[in-house]
């Protein structure tokens, strides 16, 4: 299975993150709690297949679980996290 995501703990080969992963929210909340301290990656690849299984406003959600995204309004949270997708690699290897 793809790797969509990449969290580089336990070293030396990180955890990666695969769709059934993704599939479960507290992972996705664990996932984005990486994120917050530059500690993880998600594809653009990751982030569609995140997009396509929660929405905007599941996301949403799960953020403000993690506060990683500091918005407050959904609007401010799918431009940021459009950023995110746009500077994110294509896919992990």
């Amino acid at each position: 299975m793809d790797t969509l995501a990449f969290y580089v703990y336990p070293l030396p080969q990180g955890t990666s993150f695969t769709a059934n992963d993704l599939s479960v929210p507290d992972n996705v909340k664990i996932l984005f709690d990486y994120m917050q301290i530059f500690l993880a990656v998600i594809s653009k690849e990751g982030w569609e297949f995140l997009i396509q299984q929660y929405g905007y406003d599941r996301l949403f959600e799960i953020n403000s679980k993690s506060d990683w995204i500091d918005c407050e309004r959904l609007d401010e949270f799918i431009k940021a996290l459009e950023y995110e997708k746009e500077t994110s690699p294509d896919t992990l290897k």
